[in-house]
């Protein structure tokens, strides 16, 4: 016995959507590639100026009566091997240099001093004699670029050591900030200021409000 089977005429739409949707998918995947290649191009150092960043390091202030007056003398060291803050790409060479013209020890002693007296600490000179002393030293800030497939990666780290002496003992502790962010363009030079100052603002914060340094310099 014969059978006869009945075969329905291929639907003529079929092949042109599946055809569309293959056209859709390598449409976003060389969208992709482009936005990776151009991320690479662009973090990779080309055609960068160089940049001058102004330190306003934001600190959030706090207000207690820990310090009880206690006299404190406030010294700030810069310890850092360069001046130069980075570079916005990783072959810019000097044209991308990053750079600052404030003075980093007095950006850091004013928000360390104001810390201080917040918290009802007499802050004193550096050279003054008080109940106790604290020197900050400034050990790195810097400012650096990855390139990864999809986005460039930023790298700002910000570090400072407390060393504090008080009736002939001492205290040591070192603070670190490392943040990145992730960008497929490369950042204005408003937002590497922003993010630079708030990596330093960061590294200040926690040495401030430690409270093992504040009980050490109270006590």
């Amino acid at each position: 016995m014969k059978l006869n089977i009945w075969r329905y005429p291929p639907d003529p739409g079929s092949t042109s959507c599946s055809h569309q949707y293959q056209q859709s998918k390598q449409g976003d995947r060389m969208k992709k590639l482009l936005l990776a290649a151009l991320a690479v191009a662009l973090l990779s150092g080309c055609a960068f100026n160089a940049q001058t960043v102004q330190l306003n390091p934001p600190v959030p202030s706090s207000h207690s009566t820990q310090g009880q007056g206690v006299s404190v003398a406030v010294r700030v060291v810069d310890m850092r091997a360069s001046q130069s803050l980075g570079h916005r790409g990783g072959a810019g060479g000097a044209a991308a240099e990053i750079t600052t013209n404030s003075d980093v020890t007095a950006i850091v002693s004013e928000q360390v001093t104001r810390a201080l007296q917040n918290d009802g600490f007499t802050v004193l000179g550096p050279n003054a004699q008080g109940n106790a002393s604290l020197t900050v030293e400034v050990r790195l800030l810097n400012y650096s670029t990855s390139v990864g497939f999809w986005t460039g990666g930023i790298q700002i780290q910000a570090t400072l050591e407390a060393k504090a002496q008080k009736s002939g003992k001492s205290f040591e502790q070192m603070y670190r900030v490392n943040n990145e962010q992730r960008a497929v363009f490369v950042p204005t030079a408003d937002k590497n200021a922003e993010w630079i100052n708030k990596a330093l603002g960061d590294a200040i914060t926690k040495l401030v409000t430690d409270p093992k340094l504040l009980a050490f310099l109270a006590g």
